[in-house]
């Protein structure tokens, strides 16, 4: 398939918003035609108990483990032997000969957990006659959902079917939904909810064991702790070769590889290493929006001339792609989808992936989250030793954010003697007397920028209710990191790329294609947290780490480059096309219902919006992903 048109070395990008040719029509779709998500449901010690037909059981020993639905290739992989079974869902980029040979020796020693360094990334199981282990990758991308009571473990990787298998009834848990939207920054509110009542997460770097005698233990089994110690050149060293290992294993498994290439930094940089690993050319995806401030499409057409083995494809946005457009055509999912407001650029995104005709698609997700480090890093440096760096880092910062440097140097140094506790009993009081304000760059240098403006669109009684969880947890102290608050919000961004993957992930099935992260994989992720965020960071530079790693690899020219694409216009354009359709939504608010929130203050900032003033989107974004999950969800 050519996409491009060569000239002298230049590649010539069509422009279109329809795919050549149609998404395979193999995928299973539901009644309403989204595309059935694959799961997995099992129990441990057996209970038995009614299965669905088209199940397939697992393994074999006292477990019950089922599979049902259409899995992609290699996404769902099991071996048996050696006294017990492995199963791995995701991507786990390893040969059928070593996966076995690896397996065997796993249960004959118990080192159980060598298996979670496989490369990339991917949910693990390993059941036993007397045991079950669980690990989730570190980046959380695939989670285990699970409740347990009576001596028994029902899991699986849907919450809905949890609690249908345990025979609970399907409730939404208020509590976890309003804390995921108005305190995302504080993950140790939710701790180990899910969005469902009654049934608890297994979370990214987290593990669990459940016995034959139905007793549980749960443990982080790789807390991603910053080594001081470790040089950066070592760092981006290793950082070069996880990522070339994995676009490599990608490139090189026999199936046809497509990639993002939107001119930044992440997704352009991950299209050159596979060209390193292709014999022919590479299909690549550029979206853009006519009249947009973005400058993406610019930098894409300028690196697309580097190589003309890249044949790239131009996808255009139109108003029917806006923010907010087509909201009740987004996909049920396994928990709200933050990403839901943008459903309708995600189809045309995906739509114009599987015109190019490939298997497995990469992107750039997960890259700002691991290289990007976050302003509370600053705190860090507060210290004897570091403060002519602070000095240096504040001036650098705050002329880039038109902030006052001395301002962003004290807030740096008031954090640095702020524990957690304090942080969530500050957070408590601005719960519990709101000063609604709309949030800066400079309240990112905290443990938990508290809610902004969106604050008033909590009900009393549930601001009320998150205050006393959030003072409760304070208190108690014992579950809360024990960590650097840079570090603290950087794990916090990690999972939160690897859920907006998942999301994309589950959209993408009835397209036919598989978008991966390399940036996600597990070895990829160690390279980068063994730094402290301090030593990731060196202002004005971008994204300093992955100039070095790789330098050689990757153009020059790709690695030059100090801008990220703003795509935000877009959001205020959406909200004044979609007022009316969003003022519908609200007027049958399933989190008004559920006494989350005031769909009036809701209503009066998608006002603000509709005129172009300041609003906070990424509020806005989670609470839509929330209704739509609570209406595409069958709850009883």
């Amino acid at each position: 398939m050519r996409h491009g048109v060569h000239h002298g070395g230049e590649t010539a990008a069509r422009d279109t918003a329809v795919p050549r040719h149609a998404a395979p029509d193999s995928v299973p779709l539901d009644s309403a035609g989204h595309s059935q998500v694959p799961e997995l449901i099992g129990s441990f010690p057996r209970r038995g108990g009614s299965v669905p037909p088209s199940a397939a059981r697992l393994g074999t020993g006292g477990h019950d483990i089922w599979s049902l639905g259409q899995w992609r290739e290699g996404e769902l992989r099991s071996v048996s032997g050696g006294g017990g079974t492995v199963v791995t869902i995701g991507q786990c980029l390893i040969s059928d000969q070593r996966m076995r040979q690896d397996v065997h020796r796993a249960l004959e020693t118990g080192r159980t957990q060598e298996l979670t360094r496989w490369p990339g990334s991917h949910l693990c199981l390993v059941l036993r006659e007397n045991d079950l282990t669980a690990y989730v990758d570190l980046a959380g991308q695939y989670p285990l959902y699970y409740r347990h009571g009576q001596g028994c473990l029902r899991f699986g990787t849907r919450p809905t079917a949890v609690a249908d298998a345990a025979g609970v009834a399907r409730r939404p848990d208020v509590r976890v939904l309003a804390a995921r939207i108005f305190c995302p920054a504080a993950p140790e509110l939710i701790q180990d909810g899910s969005g469902v009542e009654g049934v608890r997460r297994l979370g990214g770097g987290d593990a669990l064991r459940v016995t034959a005698d139905g007793s549980l233990s749960r443990w982080t089994y790789e807390p991603l702790l910053p080594d001081e110690r470790v040089p950066v050149g070592e760092a981006a060293e290793a950082l070069g070769e996880a990522l070339e290992t994995a676009v490599r294993l990608r490139a090189t498994a026999g199936r046809a590889l497509t990639a993002d290439f939107s001119g930044g930094l992440d997704s352009t940089s991950l299209a050159f290493l596979a060209l390193r690993h292709l014999a022919g050319p590479l299909d690549v995806l550029t979206y853009h929006r006519c009249g947009t401030t973005c400058d993406d499409l610019e930098y894409a057409e300028r690196y697309a001339r580097l190589d003309e083995r890249l044949r790239r494809e131009v996808i255009t946005g139109t108003r029917e792609t806006l923010s907010f457009q087509g909201l009740e055509r987004a996909a049920p999912t396994a928990e709200p989808d933050p990403g839901a407001a943008s459903a309708a650029r995600t189809r045309l995104r995906l739509r114009g992936i599987a015109g190019l005709g490939g298997e497995i698609h990469l992107g750039g997700e997960g890259g700002d989250a691991l290289l990007v480090p976050p302003p509370a890093y600053l705190a860090d440096l507060a210290r004897p030793g570091r403060l002519r760096r602070l000095g240096h880092d504040s001036r650098a910062l705050a002329r880039s954010r038109h902030e006052s440097p001395l301002a962003v140097a004290l807030r740096a140094a008031g954090l640095s003697r702020t524990t957690m506790a304090t942080a969530l009993r500050r957070l408590a009081d601005r719960l519990e007397s709101p000063r609604p304000r709309d949030l800066h760059w400079l309240d990112a240098v905290s443990w938990c920028p508290g809610p902004g403006p969106e604050v008033t669109w909590l009900t009393p009684s549930m601001r009320g209710e998150l205050a006393e969880l959030a003072r409760s947890l304070a208190d108690a102290r014992k579950d809360l990191p024990r960590t650097s608050p840079g570090h603290h919000a950087a794990l916090g961004e990690l999972r939160t790329s690897g859920t907006v993957q998942r999301q994309l992930s589950d959209a993408a099935r009835e397209f036919g294609v598989w978008p991966q992260a390399p940036f996600l994989d597990g070895d990829v992720i160690r390279a980068c947290l063994t730094l402290p965020p301090h030593r990731r960071a060196a202002p004005p530079a971008f994204k300093p780490l992955l100039v070095p790693a790789l330098s050689g690899r990757v153009p020059a020219q790709v690695l030059t480059r100090r801008t990220k694409g703003d795509y935000s216009d877009e959001d205020h354009l959406g909200a004044r096309a979609a007022s009316g359709a969003l003022r519908a939504l609200l007027e049958g608010s399933r989190l008004a219902e559920l006494g989350v929130v005031e769909p009036g203050a809701v209503a009066a900032s998608l006002e603000r919006a509709r005129m172009g003033l300041r609003t906070p989107f990424p509020a806005l974004n989670r609470l839509l992903g929330a209704e739509v999950w609570l209406r595409s969800t069958a709850w009883h």
